[in-house]
């Protein structure tokens, strides 16, 4: 089950404020952790404002002048992307995206647009905090990279709620473009370049606004924020298996670029894990960005290759969790399950979800070679699920490829087989925040939805409410459905503007919870990123 993510709870003294603040940017939108520096802030602000994050050892003091912070990401705060929001009495801000990283940091400097004179970067790894600044602006930074050395650049942009779809490209020391990449897990690049000789290489990034308009032209503007890592060092950006054992070591095969063979193996103690939301993350070292994988009872089966025909399908059953790779553009994995005559079974894959590129398809093809079922990606489901009923007793034949014929070692993916558990899933209709006035009472509604079949009694509650404010528990229908909770405040509540959540709990020992959620981009969403969702509720009493 899902667990409540952890968060810091503000309780304010009375502000006087017209108006909710708006948060437009943060720059620069992250930091590397052990480190203070300045950060400001675009938007409609003022000295009444504050700045609340979900991040654990992070902490924003203003200095005193408008706009600007004292920020401080200690050596505790967690890598990855965390969210903040501005507040005041009147109201909160749509949240921006802040990322911690461990490369150290630099700042942009201009001019680094043209050809050839972009700025020049003498230490790595490092981390370019920038802003593609005005309308047509191009930001390029130049590199010493020797015959055979690997340039590794990851962008961060889209993924910090920047509008823009980044380009990148490699120039040579003549100025020639010799690589350019633009999409990765999502509208950010990401690109791996190999010298072929000596000299001073430039990475050069523009991009195009998002959501899409009629112009040709690259944007920019002071909110086109974002982060860009480049490193000649060992990166690792997955492991494979993606799945860890809930309990006990998993070892895994390290990905990525510059690594040493002899050290591309590393066991995960299932005690280093860590929970952000709804995802699984794990921090291996000479990671950029945290790497999401799943959590299985054990470690999960692992595909024996040849298994592109029926008489080498790997062996599975009811409850397993395999692993495969879909090695190149030949390459097909295949499952053998026994089934009984009128059997139920679903099978799904997790590739996308977890920003691996493989785009897969899934079929299902009985003991007479006939394909009963088959499923790619579809809708908001990033990957393929398939559910069939055995029409004849005998062996079926699972089937994953990547439905545009592509692969690699990095195309892999993760499929779990068996029926499904029963479960539910509880989500907020509403991301508004509320106001409740002292004495009153407001109702805040949930949608909670059984799944597979369940029927266990759930009570739905509120936690992290501030001081005079009460919610008492309310019994979820037993089909699920619309569940509303009532906030109460007494007449001598103590005003406040603070987050809380909401969670639905099963009543039979031992008890678990799962935390309504939101998605935080409803629309235009291209590609998943470490931070989708958020399970905050912002309360406003006074």
């Amino acid at each position: 089950m899902k667990t409540a993510p952890f968060f810091l709870l503000l309780s304010l003294a009375p502000l006087l404020h017209a108006e909710p603040p708006k948060l437009d940017s943060l720059f620069p939108a992250g930091g590397q952790s052990g480190t203070s520096f300045t950060l400001t802030t675009g938007g409609k602000l003022d000295d009444k404002v504050s700045l609340w994050t979900e991040a654990s050892g992070v902490h924003f003091i203003p200095t005193g002048k408008k706009g600007e912070w004292q920020s401080t990401v200690t050596a505790r705060a967690q890598s990855g992307i965390h969210l903040v929001y501005a507040y005041n009495n009147e109201g909160v801000s749509e949240p921006r995206p802040f990322s911690i990283g461990h490369f150290p940091e630099l700042a942009e400097t201009e001019p680094n647009n043209e050809a050839g004179k972009g700025q020049v970067i003498t230490k790595l790894p490092v981390c370019i905090n920038a802003r593609l600044g005005e309308r047509g602006d191009v930001d390029g930074y130049s590199v010493q990279l020797k015959k055979g050395q690997t340039l590794v650049a990851i962008v961060e942009a889209y993924a910090l709620g920047s509008p823009v779809d980044v380009m990148a490209h490699i120039l040579d020391p003549e100025g020639r473009r010799v690589l350019t990449v633009s999409d990765g897990r999502n509208l950010d690049p990401m690109l791996a370049f190999q010298a072929e000789k000596d000299g001073l290489f430039t990475v050069q990034l523009a991009g195009f606004i998002h959501p899409p308009a009629a112009d040709i032209k690259f944007t920019g503007s002071s909110n086109t924020i974002y982060r860009l890592h480049l490193s000649t060092g060992p990166v690792v950006t997955q492991v494979y298996p993606a799945a860890i054992a809930r309990q006990g070591k998993t070892e895994v095969e390290l990905l990525g670029y510059n690594l040493d063979p002899k050290k591309a193996h590393l066991t995960i103690d299932a005690s280093t894990i860590r929970h952000s939301g709804n995802d699984t993350l794990i921090d291996p070292k000479n990671c950029i960005q945290p790497i999401q994988v799943i959590t299985t009872e054990k470690p999960p089966l692992l595909e024996k290759e040849p298994n592109n025909s029926a008489p080498e399908a790997t062996p599975v059953q009811s409850g397993t969790v395999a692993a495969g790779r879909i090695l190149d553009k030949t390459d097909v994995d295949r499952y053998m399950l026994i089934q009984k005559k009128g059997e139920k079974m679903q099978a799904r894959i997790k590739a996308k979800q977890l920003g691996l590129p493989l785009d897969a398809t899934l079929k299902v093809e009985g003991p007479d070679g006939q394909i009963i079922v088959t499923s790619i990606d579809q809708g908001d489901q990033a990957d393929p699920t398939v559910a069939w009923t055995a029409t004849a007793e005998g062996a079926h034949q699972l089937i994953v490829e990547d439905q545009f014929h592509r692969g690699g070692p990095n195309h892999h993916y993760i499929m779990e087989i068996g029926l499904p558990k029963p479960t539910y899933s509880v989500t907020l209709p509403e991301r508004k925040p509320v106001i409740l006035e002292c004495g009153k009472t407001l109702g805040v509604k949930m949608n909670v939805k059984m799944l597979n079949g369940f029927k266990e009694p759930l009570i739905a509650r509120a936690s992290g409410l501030p001081a005079g404010v009460h919610a008492p528990d309310v019994e979820v229908p037993v089909k699920g459905g619309e569940v509303v909770l009532k906030l109460v405040a007494a007449s001598n509540a103590t005003p406040a503007t603070q987050p809380i959540t909401f969670q639905v709990w099963t009543t039979k020992e031992p008890a678990s919870q799962i935390t309504a959620d939101y998605p935080l981009m409803s629309e235009d969403m291209r590609g998943t990123t470490l931070k989708d969702r958020t399970s905050w509720f912002w309360l406003i009493v006074r």
